[in-house]
């Protein structure tokens, strides 16, 4: 039965089925067989308003909406040139430049595909200007900008980790912050060395442009240290930094003049789209999770494992193995979402921090975002740039392997993930 519900999954997939509905397909199928209809019936008319019905999820919709006003206003564009002033004058300055505008851009939106979308058209073709390949231009962008942007907070994959988990949702966002930092500083390192090679150009600007730049980004960098810091302190929960952040973005682009009607409406719709997907995909894996408990798939591979003698760091490893092959097929709220009701309690059983894993988790999914078959920020890198998505993923090569790297150091060194939420 779950061979049939796996190939049943694989098939629906291939087919480009919305993955929220395989979910919910392929868990009904295995309910119906395994538990029978009045389980089954019993289970459909109550999840699809109890997986949602928590007020930890409107965290969700708070930052996405918080991402599309600051879209709309242009800061994204504000913070590149703004960095570039600043940084531009250094070996790979314009590399640099992306990495910490990617950075920066993620701590407004806390989405890897609005991200990306933006760094794409904005980062590229300057990158380009400053002779660096058109490949590695578009495999760093495709690479380091999805990832910077679930890592530093406001960090979507982790809202819907810790509430999925159960697992302090203000702690998993500030655990990203120093991976964020680690990983951003492993590919300044990449980006300079690259640019030495290739004799990228490099633009000195006068101080006087330099400070004058800043004038335009301050009131986002407020922002998102007012968000960050209340969470940190304790002052309010995720949530409601959220809704702080989504009405601080509006105001900020009231005040710069650069939201008018449209911009809002447009907004407004944009997060009720993303919001459904996301719902959706909520409830189709409930269902499937209630499929995964009910056949005790979990407690069996549990028991298989304890009983191999395998030591934990083996376990862990061959987990991280499993996202990478599952990021290749599939997007990474879909794979983290299937796999968390038997994966986690596996993982904290061995010892190992959630807090931490969470971070482990989002990180090596990341990855599936930019490798073949399925990887979406390939493709959006592409579309948005007009260079082909083979090309972008041989640029990307060097920065999965720093993305690699990045993971083993966390590995070795948990500390990296959990010294700032151990002071809060």
């Amino acid at each position: 039965m779950v061979a049939l519900c796996v190939a049943i999954l694989i098939v629906l997939i291939l087919l480009g089925m919305p993955i929220g509905f395989v979910l919910l397909i392929t868990g009904s199928i295995g309910l119906y067989f395994s538990s029978g209809y009045d389980i089954l019936q019993s289970y459909l008319s109550t999840t699809a308003y109890r997986s949602v019905n928590n007020f930890t999820f409107s965290a969700i919709p708070l930052f996405i909406l918080m991402a599309h006003f600051i879209s709309k206003s242009k800061i994204a564009d504000d913070l590149f040139d703004t960095v570039l002033k600043w940084f531009g004058h250094f070996p790979g300055g314009a590399g640099v430049t992306t990495i910490f505008a990617s950075a920066g851009f993620g701590a407004l939106s806390g989405s890897s595909l609005a991200a990306t979308s933006v760094m794409s058209q904005i980062a590229v073709p300057k990158m380009i200007q400053s002779r660096y390949s058109d490949s590695f231009a578009s495999g760093l962008v495709a690479t380091a900008t999805g990832t910077l942007a679930v890592m530093i907070p406001p960090s979507i994959p982790l809202v819907l980790y810790g509430i999925q988990t159960e697992t302090s949702i203000g702690k998993l966002l500030m655990a990203g912050i120093m991976p964020g930092i680690m990983l951003a500083l492993l590919l300044c390192v990449t980006v300079v060395i690259v640019g030495i090679k290739q004799r990228s150009v490099t633009e000195k600007y006068p101080w006087k442009e330099r400070f004058s730049s800043l004038k335009s980004v301050w009131p986002a960098v407020i922002l998102v240290l007012f968000v960050i810091g209340i969470i940190y302190f304790g002052i309010a929960t995720p949530t409601e930094s959220a809704a702080f952040g989504a009405a601080g973005a509006l105001v900020i682009g009231l005040i710069m003049r650069r939201l008018n009607y449209k911009d809002i409406l447009d907004s407004l719709l944009a997060t009720i789209k993303q919001t459904g997907m996301i719902f959706m995909i909520i409830i189709g894996s409930v269902i499937f999770s209630y499929y995964i408990t009910l056949s005790r798939i979990g407690n069996d591979l549990l028991e298989i494992i304890n009983g191999s003698g395998l030591p934990a760091l083996a376990v862990l490893l061959l987990v991280i193995l499993l996202y990478l092959i599952l990021g290749l097929f599939m997007d990474l709220l879909a794979s983290m979402l299937i796999t968390l009701p038997i994966v986690f309690p596996l993982i904290t059983s061995l010892g190992y921090d959630p807090i931490w894993f969470g971070i482990i988790v989002v990180l090596v999914l990341e990855i599936g975002l930019v490798t073949p078959p399925v990887g979406i920020n390939l493709y959006i890198t592409s579309q948005h740039t007009g260079i082909p998505a083979q090309k972008v993923f041989v640029g990307s090569i060097p920065f999965i392997g720093v993305l690699l790297l990045s993971i083993l150091l966390l590995i070795l060194f948990p500390q990296i993930a959990l010294f700032l939420p151990s002071l809060m």
